[in-house]
């Protein structure tokens, strides 16, 4: 089972930036939305822990600029005669977080490629959002393409299955831990912090503007009736950062595509599980 102290709570917010929320939200909400924004937008940059240093050493590494925003995101590729494979990874995570499905995926030839996100591992910038790492995606994809087998984990599923239900080009499609609604991500964050009514709903409405998204339609059940590609949507019963209901609902909003839960792993522990790496690698290597 997996150590709930460690891995599975989600992010525990320091008392000192609760307190300085409330505080600027007392003299003004404005200006304490402001400032629940931006730690609502800064991912948490970890230390790569040991078992992932092998998978980095062994990976080309090279910058790319992004046409956007003319940050660069820090790119990997293992190189492979096989079909091109591209793994997205979640919130405050970073490539290499799929250490272990990269290897398998390298023993088998196929031709792997991985980024940190903007704000994320050794990528540039501050903070981001998922319109952000949706634009990500799509002009790495761009850059590399065509790709063929998508993989992407919770943030990075959702964006992923934006992404696949604008490019049909992709034929395999793989959802680990996915997140449905966008506005469901900011309640949770508003219910962790206590933010009031007022301050909520500046913040939607900053982001909307922010990002050119209405907050409130941003759902993968709803856009990923568009998608074409063959799909697995791989959720755990004991997630309890992404509930598994939401997994369930963007599975069967998806014509082609199956599900598979799995039960005891959690959120993270998901992507190191042996059973999951057999049954993903088995989808992606049968029609």
């Amino acid at each position: 089972m997996e150590n709930k102290s460690k891995h599975n709570q989600g992010v525990v917010v320091p008392k000192l930036l609760l307190f300085s929320i409330h505080l600027m939200e007392f003299i003004s909400p404005y200006w304490g939305m402001r400032l629940a924004a931006f730690f609502f937008s800064k991912p948490f940059r970890y230390k790569r822990p040991e078992r992932e240093v092998s998978i980095y050493k062994e990976a080309k590494k090279f910058s790319y600029k992004l046409n956007k925003s003319s940050k660069r995101v820090a790119c990997y590729r293992w190189e492979g005669s096989g079909p091109k494979i591209l793994f997205v990874h979640g919130w405050s995570s970073r490539a290499t977080n799929f250490y272990k499905i990269i290897a398998r995926f390298r023993e088998l030839n196929y031709d792997v490629y991985a980024y940190d996100a903007l704000a994320h591992g050794a990528s540039e910038g501050l903070t981001t959002n998922i319109p952000e790492m949706i634009d990500t995606l799509e002009e790495m994809m761009t850059h590399w393409g065509p790709v063929e087998i998508l993989v992407g984990y919770s943030g990075g599923a959702f964006s992923s299955a934006y992404v696949a239900a604008h490019k049909h080009s992709i034929k395999k499609l793989v959802l680990i831990s996915p997140f449905d609604k966008v506005i469901t991500v900011f309640e949770k964050y508003f219910n962790m912090i206590s933010l009031g009514a007022k301050a909520s709903q500046l913040m939607l409405d900053y982001f909307t503007k922010k990002t050119g998204h209405q907050v409130e339609e941003l759902s993968a059940s709803q856009f990923s009736k568009a998608i074409k590609a063959k799909t697995l949507v791989i959720h755990d019963k004991n997630d309890r950062e992404v509930d598994v209901g939401e997994g369930i609902n963007i599975n069967n909003s998806i014509s082609n595509s199956n599900l598979l839960l799995t039960e005891g792993l959690g959120h993270r522990r998901i992507l190191r599980d042996s059973s999951v790496i057999q049954s993903l690698e088995f989808f992606v290597l049968n029609d």
